[in-house]
């Protein structure tokens, strides 16, 4: 039986937490027909893994490749799949926080892309704030930029969406 075809919000969301776990705080991602691409991601942490498991080696005797900043890391329609079940298995609380989780912020964006029936995309994601350029059939190429502050106003959307409170007044 085929899979399903994950959102880009589901899908962005699983990237997400795979970045989480290897501490990048500052990448490129780029979805390249099938798969998604991470590019230009800082180091640092999986710099330190590899100079404590291999030592300081030069580089042509260099074991993992991921030392290399500029070294994309791919993720496939399977991996995406694989990722977004072991992070629904960790998931279980449906409160909104206010850290800005990439995870949580890359799942915002996916749905924004969803709802805009993106077809391609380029996310560049800092420390400082967020930049979409994406493309849809029916009008090209659009950018957006985001602060944390508005990717925590798209996911409270989504919240509220979700729980069935938008529209409800107190």
């Amino acid at each position: 039986m085929a899979r399903a075809t994950l959102s880009f919000a589901q899908s962005l969301r699983a990237i997400g937490q795979a970045l989480e776990v290897l501490h990048i705080h500052a990448f490129k991602l780029e979805k390249k027909a099938e798969t998604y691409v991470v590019y230009n991601w800082e180091p640092s942490f999986l710099q330190g893994v590899a100079e404590r498991v291999w030592g300081d080696c030069e580089i042509s005797q260099e074991p993992l490749t991921y030392r290399r900043r500029n070294t994309p890391l791919v993720y496939s329609t399977s991996d995406t799949h694989r990722l977004e079940a072991q992070g629904h298995l960790r998931r279980g609380s449906k409160n909104i926080a206010d850290d800005p989780k990439i995870s949580l912020g890359l799942r915002a964006l996916g749905e924004y892309l969803d709802k805009k029936n993106a077809v391609a995309f380029v996310i560049s994601w800092s420390r400082r704030a967020v930049s979409v350029e994406y493309e849809t059939r029916a009008h090209g190429f659009e950018q957006e930029n985001f602060t944390f502050k508005n990717l925590r106003h798209l996911r409270l959307g989504m919240y509220l969406r979700r729980s069935g409170r938008q529209g409800t007044k107190n």
